[in-house]
């Protein structure tokens, strides 16, 4: 029989691992499923996102999943709260992340090594027959 190893958090308290069991659709409005499991217990948690907002801010429909998720990981606890809000704050938040990514990856970026001619008389000529 294969042991599962439980992570811990600082406090030792054991760590939830979300697991997306899948998601529904209805009026511009995504809700992903997922089951949040900590040892023995399995919590049932939901993560709604306006989907209007999302493609205004940039957000790839296929990131929602590993965000709603990163959300969970953020504010979930087994006592709290079940049901959370994918907000117009954290859709801001993650755009302005990834332009910021994107610039530094631009800033690190070797510029590029053209070798064009010095001279017009330095470019091949084929030879004339």
């Amino acid at each position: 029989m294969k042991e599962v190893s439980t992570e811990r958090t600082r406090d030792g308290a054991a760590k939830v691992q979300f697991l997306l069991t899948g998601f529904t659709h209805a009026a511009g409005i995504r809700t992903y499923a997922f089951e949040g499991r900590a040892q023995a217990e399995r919590i049932d948690y939901t993560v709604e996102v306006d989907l209007a907002l999302v493609l205004g801010y940039g957000i790839r429909i296929q990131d929602l999943p590993l965000l709603c998720r990163e959300l969970l990981q953020q504010g979930a606890e087994p006592e709290g709260t079940k049901a959370f809000v994918f907000t117009e704050q954290r859709m801001r938040s993650h755009a302005e992340r990834l332009s910021l990514a994107r610039r530094e990856a631009e800033r690190r970026k070797k510029p590029s090594r053209h070798l064009g001619s010095a001279a017009p008389e330095m470019t091949y000529r084929p030879p004339s027959l």
